[in-house]
Order: structure tokens, then C-alpha cells, then sequence
């Protein structure tokens, strides 16, 4: 009976520490979403571009099952440090893109909702940086920034509006739209930059240590 129990605690120990394992080794990589499964959102009528686009990858065509312009099956997570996915993780995430002509950012739009599988704040950060040349993997000076509200769900898109003194990008130069939160009051956000429909894109991500290389597709557009 004592060796019928011993075996039992040693089966349970080793399921406890695989169990255990597993959870470390999911810390260790991205935080995804998985498709969404609530309620979806009616995508917004386009506004007309005030310009060409200095850059978008949300597609002209809405996807044939969901209707959005951007792939609402599949995404990083956003989070602030007292989110309600993973209480203590902070995830930011950043993507590069070439400048298309020369001029002044106007807005930026971003496939950016609110988690929709718990609680959490919906208030985030969005900024623009230059890239840190010749390196080319991470942000480099921050150009600009602005408090944004997400939306509640995949098809809408978050918007950062800067108006006329949005920052001037430079025609062939490479730059960075980057969702961050700013501590105290955006910490609670829990969110998602779904994916683009197209194919993956380089992402930076920074959980308070700086800056990581990592594949990614998030879909949005600077105007």
C-alpha cells in the first residue's frame, strides 16, 4: 500500500513540474491572442485619405468570413503591467515601415481592440520613432505620441489624430509605429494588434527590458 502511494506522490510531483515547466516556458515567448470570439464590430467607412498613405498594410479588400480589412483570427497581445490577462506581464509592441513620399503624419490607424476576454483599461499609447541606424531592428527617438481609446472589437480600428504638426517623415527613411502604456493611468490596458492579412512583418517587443526582434505582422496604416 506504502509503494502503491509513493508512486502515486511521485506522479503528481512530476505532472506539478511539467505543469510548471510549461507555464515558464510560455513566459518566455509572446503573448498571442487567438481568434476572436465575441461579438464582431461593423468595420468603419473609410476616410478619405487627406494624401497617398506613407505606408498601410490593411487590406482594400475585407476578409470573405469576417468583413475586416485585417485578420482578427490571430495577434500579439498589448499590455500594461496591471492588465488582466497576465497580471505582472508588460508587452509593447513596435513595427517598422518606409516612408513612402515626404511629409507631415496626419494620423495613425491601427488594428488595436480591447482584449473582450476580461476586464482591463482601454486607454493606450501610440508613437512614431525614427530607426536606429545602420542597425535597423529597433526604435531610435521618439517623434511623437498620443493617448488613444481602443475599441471594443475586431473590425474597428483604433485612430491616433495629430493634426497638422504631426511629425515630418522623410521620403525612403525607415520608421516605427510603436503601442506602449503610460504608467499610471494607461497600466490596467489589455488589448490586441491583430494581424495583417498579408504576409509577416518584423516586431519589436519590450516588456521593461528594452526592445526584442521578433516576426509579426500587425496591420495598420500612417496617413
Amino acid at each position: 500500500m506504502r509503494g502503491k502511494i509513493f508512486i502515486c506522490t511521485l506522479c503528481c510531483l512530476f505532472f506539478a513540474i511539467m505543469a510548471c515547466g510549461t507555464a515558464m516556458a510560455q513566459n518566455k515567448h509572446q503573448l498571442r491572442a487567438g481568434a476572436y470570439k465575441g461579438p464582431m464590430m461593423p468595420m468603419a467607412v473609410p476616410e478619405a485619405p487627406d494624401a497617398a498613405p506613407f505606408f498601410s498594410n490593411l487590406s482594400q479588400v475585407p476578409d470573405s468570413c469576417t468583413n475586416c480589412n485585417y485578420f482578427s483570427t490571430d495577434g500579439f497581445l498589448v499590455l500594461g503591467p496591471s492588465n488582466c490577462f497576465a497580471l505582472g506581464a508588460t508587452q509593447w509592441l513596435a513595427y517598422p515601415f518606409v516612408a513612402s513620399h515626404t511629409g507631415n503624419v496626419r494620423r495613425i490607424q491601427l488594428a488595436v481592440t480591447q482584449f473582450g476576454m476580461c476586464g482591463g483599461g482601454t486607454q493606450f499609447t501610440v508613437s512614431i520613432y525614427d530607426d536606429a541606424c545602420p542597425s535597423g531592428e529597433v526604435p531610435n527617438t521618439l517623434l511623437a505620441s498620443k493617448a488613444v481609446n481602443a475599441p471594443t472589437a475586431p473590425c474597428l480600428l483604433a485612430t491616433a489624430n495629430f493634426g497638422a504638426t504631426g511629425p515630418v517623415l522623410t521620403q525612403g527613411k525607415r520608421y516605427w509605429v510603436a503601442v506602449t502604456t503610460a504608467s499610471p493611468t494607461q497600466d490596467t490596458f489589455t488589448g490586441v494588434w491583430w494581424f495583417a492579412n498579408s504576409g509577416p512583418e518584423d516586431v519589436n517587443f519590450n516588456d521593461g527590458s528594452g526592445w526584442l526582434l521578433f516576426g509579426g505582422a500587425g496591420a495598420f496604416s500612417v496617413l
